[in-house]
């Protein structure tokens, strides 16, 4: 008799009999019914409990043999075997005391029914121990049915009440039982929603006790916290539209910050790379400690322009004044902020080198509540200062436009970072204003990164919804939300249209620029290609469109208005500086104004248009304005330049980095070939004329091919740099003109027509932290060998690189396909005459992919074997829309689609050089003789030979080797996607083989 046969007769067995014992005994109280005597019952009763005593040694002995892979589980519950005697003992001395008659009689129904219960559970006790894990959860069935039983039995006593509360209770356990992995979810889940309920509302009404205790002892803090939200509240259009006013807190989407130096830092607008691995926003440096103490104290925070420095400071002001931070962070540090614009207090630290306590008292003087200054009482300030409790945020160094006083600002910064070690600063740049200042102390560097797919659609779907509501006079009913969403979803659709507007695309990760290509689509205006154009219709919409739209008369056209902002812009920038007051802005424009008629030429009247009227200037403090944006100061000066013919100021400033965004503009729409041969003609080029220059391929600047000619020579040379940065520079060119010139085989690939130099592979290991001199490739990095081809390279180090170059993709966070860069499969070396030797060399294909397949693509590249084979079958089961069912049948392998096969495949056999792969496996198969219809001896011949089995049995999961290394034969990649299939692997693997013969893979 089988294990399974006799544990299930055994178990029927103390049922029937734990059932009869309990009908005799619940019969006790009318026991003259049934004409036995009480000596017959009694014997009965002994005999039942003698019965069950055996059969439980029986089936305990039994169990404890039926298995040897559960032993250790099964031992410790056929221990407990005599656990299930104690109900029968229980209902045996109630059977005596009834029998005795010690119950008295108005009780002996009732104790009946407690016997009846016992009696019950001894039979489904018993069995519960000793059935295999998977037989116990059906013998909870026992239970409603016991209570069926139950409920018929009062019916036919006649006792109402008895029997429908029976009914009810039945009722429940049957639904807990039909959805018991629901409610064990539920329960889970909910405990889990109330904890964290729990601890928000403590730390709710901790904040609440806390704030009043505040205001109570401190109502300065209070008053300055309003103060500070409303300086902070509002999100800075930067001119762009000034109809009405978004409120910060609901249009700000969280920037990702990276950790990374300055030297690695990138200074152009429209960023080449991204670093998609960083998920850290500024909250978690913040809270980031150890032992009570936080990590990072001193920060500088570099961002590109436009990035969104000063955005992210006034957040997190606004944030601490409305005491909101443990909404963001479960545990941010208590931190008072002191928000300074160092371009607003350059010239008192330069001239008078104030102390912090001394600056921030000054500060916080210049502050209004209820339109009366802030008195600062001293012992508050200096209390939280020497306490280390303020937050001191210091943005934009890099406005400071004078490189001398710059250095002196950022001398004072070292200063009061050394003065008070244990108080947090974070300090805002662009990279290129802030590298090339000599720094006393160390801070931790961190980046902006460029948006996201996921941010861009989410400040999108924000902005357009609280622009409807503001359009609307506050409105935001379903109608308005749903018009806003729609609105939202065609820009977002734009945007990723990969094939129609990458130049859109490319600009959409710049916060500033998305800002902008929102108000020009949501205008109804078409969507320029180019961000100088961008600039132009922004421009445009400003100085003319909304006036005309309006209705409103205006006396001045557009390009009227532009050409006077154009010369204030460059005057500006001469001086280098972003701040003038209304009598120096006077002076730069009136002898222009004068060209007009005389009732349009009051200058001050002019600026307050462009103030009040238009937005790109704006009224910092009383009688000190700006643009609205720096980018747009750069960009007009840029275009007044190019029509007035003054180049030559570009040539003189080409190593001044204020000026580099200017240059950068000024190359976009007009002819470079001057510009370029002033750096040709340096005899040094410096870092920052490098910097200005290196992105002329990606931006196609218009240059003569001779001095196109020399550039590139003068990169080249760069390439055997001792000055790292100017290798990094040199190098990426380099490696972004390979990218241009690959050559497209079709519409999905395109092939590399050399190899990768020693340059481009050392740029990769400098970017990832690795020192080529302690490279294997020592020899490949000595001088003379950068434009060698890199070789000896490994498969994985190679795959590295492919995923190193596809993560620099910008539009692989934006387009509805992304661009991966692997190296050619075995098919393609053949098709496209790729050297057999090339194999130990790097020769890029560039192919695009759906995003779905994204992260296979980095687990393969990356060499994580294990977690591709397990996202492959995700993957899969998500394009046969069978992630329910999780597993592949015979039907759906049939209709599987051979493009997303063929993509599987193809980046399986690439990443493993063709090691892993089904089409491998398929041709393993087919040598054995395997065909569509399934054969077992062929099967078990292919499961030896890739390695799935060995001896006839299967391998665990665990017992697999994911690398390499795994013997030559062992093609046991990807493994069959076939757990709780019903078919066997077999038949499936067979189908999956002709599938890809009639797929031609």
């Amino acid at each position: 008799m089988s294990g399974l046969t006799k544990n299930l007769l055994l178990s029927l067995l103390l049922i029937s009999s734990n059932g009869g014992l309990g009908w005799l005994i619940n019969q006790l109280p009318t026991k003259s019914e049934l004409k036995l005597s009480d000596s017959t019952i009694l014997g009965l009763t002994i005999g039942c409990i003698f019965f069950q005593v055996i059969l439980t040694f029986i089936s305990s002995d039994s169990q404890q043999q039926s298995s040897t892979s559960t032993a250790t589980s099964n031992q410790s519950t056929s221990n407990n075997w005599i656990g299930g005697f104690l109900p029968l003992l229980g209902g045996g001395i109630l059977s005596i005391f009834l029998y005795l008659k010690l119950v008295p009689t108005e009780f002996s129904l009732i104790t009946s029914y407690a016997s009846l219960i016992m009696f019950a559970l001894g039979a489904i006790l018993p069995p519960v121990l000793i059935l295999p894990e998977k037989w116990r959860k059906w013998l909870l069935w026992l239970i409603p049915g016991f209570g069926i039983f139950l409920t018929v039995h009062l019916i036919l006593k006649q006792q109402q009440f008895p029997a429908v509360v029976s009914l009810i209770l039945t009722g429940i356990i049957t639904v807990i039982l039909a959805a018991k992995d629901f409610f064990k979810i539920f329960i889970t889940e909910l405990s889990v929603v109330w904890e964290e309920y729990q601890r928000q509302g403590a730390v709710s009404a901790a904040t609440w006790i806390k704030d009043k205790f505040e205001d109570v002892i401190s109502p300065f803090q209070r008053d300055y916290y309003k103060a500070l939200e409303y300086k902070c509240r509002d999100f800075e259009t930067q001119g762009l539209d000034n109809e009405w006013t978004l409120e910060l807190k609901n249009v700000f989407v969280q920037l990702k910050i990276s950790a990374n130096s300055a030297n690695n830092a990138r200074q152009d607008i429209i960023p080449q790379s991204l670093n998609q691995n960083s998920e850290k926003s500024i909250w978690d440096f913040l809270a980031a400690n150890k032992s009570g103490e936080n990590q990072f104290k001193k920060i500088v925070i570099l961002g590109r322009p436009g990035s969104g420095k000063t955005t992210l400071l006034r957040h997190l002001t606004l944030i601490y004044a409305t005491k909101q931070e443990t909404k963001i962070n479960p545990r941010p540090p208590q931190l008072i902020p002191i928000l300074f614009y160092l371009r607003e207090i350059r010239d008192e630290i330069a001239n008078h080198h104030p102390s912090l306590e001394d600056l921030i008292k000054q500060h916080l003087e210049k502050l209004k509540i209820n339109n009366k200054p802030l008195k600062t009482p001293i012992y508050w300030l200096q209390k939280n200062l020497y306490k280390n409790r303020f937050l001191i945020l210091l943005d934009g160094l890099d406005e400071v436009a004078d490189k001398n006083q710059r250095q002196q600002v950022r001398t004072w910064v070292d200063r009061q970072m050394e003065a008070y070690p244990d108080t947090i600063f974070i300090l805002t740049s662009r990279p290129n204003g802030y590298r090339e200042l000599q720094r006393q102390v160390s801070v931790n560097e961190l980046e902006v990164q460029p948006f996201n797919r996921g941010q861009i659609e989410e400040f999108l779907h924000s902005w357009y919804l609280q622009t409807e509501i503001k359009s609307r006079a506050g409105q935001s009913d379903e109608g308005v939300k749903q018009a806003a969403k729609e609105q939202a979803n065609k820009l977002i659709n734009r945007i990723q249209d990969s094939q129609n507007s990458r130049a859109i695309a490319a600009m959409a990760v710049n916060p500033l620029l998305l800002t902008m290509i929102a108000t020009v689509h949501r205008r109804g205006n078409v969507l320029p290609g180019k961000r100088v154009e961008l600039y132009k219709e922004i421009c445009q919409i400003l100085l003319e469109k909304r006036q005309r739209a309006k209705n409103i008369p205006d006396a001045l056209t557009a390009s009227q208005k532009q050409s006077f902002l154009q010369e204030l812009a460059l005057k500006l920038m001469q001086k280098e500086v972003r701040e003038f007051n209304l009598a120096e802005g006077v002076g730069y424009i009136q002898q222009q104004l004068t060209t007009l008629p005389q009732h349009f030429a009051n200058a001050e009247a002019f600026i307050r248009h462009i103030r009040d009227d238009c937005g790109l200037l704006v009224e910092k403090e009383n009688d000190i304005y700006e643009f609205a944006h720096l980018s747009f100061q750069e960009y007009l000066a840029a275009v007044e330049i190019k029509e007035s013919n003054q180049e030559d100021i570009l040539i003189r400033n080409i190593n001044n980095s204020w000026w580099a965004e200017t240059i950068r503009l000024y190359a976009t729409v007009n002819d470079a070939t001057n510009l370029i041969r002033a750096v040709i003609n340096m005899p040094v080029p410096s870092i920052n004329a490098f910097l200005v220059v290196a992105d002329y391929e990606e931006e196609g600047w218009r240059i003569d091919n001779q001095v196109r000619q020399q550039i590139s020579e003068k990169l080249d040379a760069g390439l055997e740099s001792d000055d790292s940065e100017i290798f990094k520079l040199a190098a990426g060119v380099k490696l972004a003109k390979r990218l241009n010139n690959l050559v497209r085989v079709d519409e999905n690939a395109e092939v590399d027509n050399s190899c990768v130099t020693c340059a481009e592979y050392k740029l990769f290991l400098l970017e990832n932290g690795h020192n080529p001199q302690q490279n294997l490739l020592t020899q490949s990095f000595v001088k003379g060998t950068a434009k060698n081809i890199v070789d000896d390279i490994t498969l994985e180090d190679a795959n590295r690189f492919c995923v190193w170059l596809s993560l620099k993709d910008t539009s692989n966070q934006l387009d509805k396909l992304a661009t991966w860069y692997r190296l050619p499969t075995l098919k393609e070396r053949k098709q496209y005459n790729i050297p057999e030797e090339n194999k130990t060399k790097i020769r890029l294909v560039r192919c695009k992919l759906p995003l779905k397949y994204s992260q296979l693509a980095k687990y393969l590249m990356r060499g994580e074997w294990r977690e591709a084979d397990e996202e492959t079958f995700k993957v899969m089961l998500q394009v046969a829309g069978r992630e329910n069912q999780g597993y592949l049948d015979i039907e759906a392998i049939d209709n599987f689609p051979c493009e997303d096969l063929r993509i599987i495949d193809t980046l399986w056999v690439s990443a493993s050089n063709g090691h892993f792969g089904f089409s491998v496996q398929k041709e393993i198969y087919q040598s054995l003789g395997g065909k569509r219809e399934y054969n077992e001896k062929v099967w078990n011949a292919f499961c030896d030979r890739v390695g799935w089995k060995i001896g006839g049995s299967w391998l665990r999961y665990d017992d697999y080797t994911f690398n390499l290394n795994a013997p030559k034969r062992d093609t046991f990649l990807p493994l069959p996607l076939c757990d709780n299939a019903p078919a066997p692997v077999g038949k499936l693997f067979s189908s999956l083989a002709q599938k890809l013969v009639n797929c031609n893979i």
